[in-house]
């Protein structure tokens, strides 16, 4: 199932449960980006989170591309999500505590593809309710090109990522 297909799911289902019926809900896996900043990935998009993997640099990356990490047997583009939104690099480096290794299709039938993203702390699984939708943050510009849906959890607002939009850029 792809996001839009998640996304598409959450669209046909009933938009209260006044009837008495249970509200929709989904699985979301939670993610700190930055301290107090958090995104969301449909659970069937993370494969693995990597503690402190080792980090190879590449030249002449995006600003945002910390470098390349070993998974499986390769390597995969580690992205710094904080520094993509701010859209500018950072002055210093953050030091790398997990790496969430994500999957996508680029086109229904194409091999899954795979890219990371910088973690601050462990992931979490959360469930998500149609009740909890919500605009995107303003904070960054970047947000509608990445992020296909948007919903509350304690008191923030938290963009549910697209990882095929995400990594869009690097394969081209």
């Amino acid at each position: 199932m792809t996001e839009s297909d998640l996304l598409a799911t959450m669209d046909d289902a009933p938009p209260d449960a006044a009837d008495g019926s249970a509200p929709f809900t989904a699985p979301a896996r939670l993610l700190e980006y930055r301290r107090g900043g958090f995104v969301a990935f449909a659970p069937h998009t993370t494969m693995a989170l990597l503690e402190e993997p080792p980090v190879t640099p590449v030249p002449g990356a995006p600003y945002y591309c910390v470098g390349l990490i070993p998974w499986q047997d390769g390597h995969v583009p580690l992205l710094d999500l904080n520094t993509l939104l701010q859209a500018c690099p950072p002055s210093e480096p953050a030091p790398l505590g997990h790496a969430l290794v994500l999957a996508w299709q680029a086109a229904p039938g194409a091999p899954l593809e795979y890219g990371a993203v910088c973690a601050r702390s462990l992931v979490q699984m959360i469930e998500v309710s149609d009740g909890q939708a919500c605009d995107l943050p303003s904070d960054s510009d970047l947000w509608p090109w990445i992020a296909i849906a948007c919903f509350e959890h304690g008191g923030r607002a938290v963009p549910v990522v697209d990882t095929a939009r995400l990594f869009a850029e690097l394969r081209r």
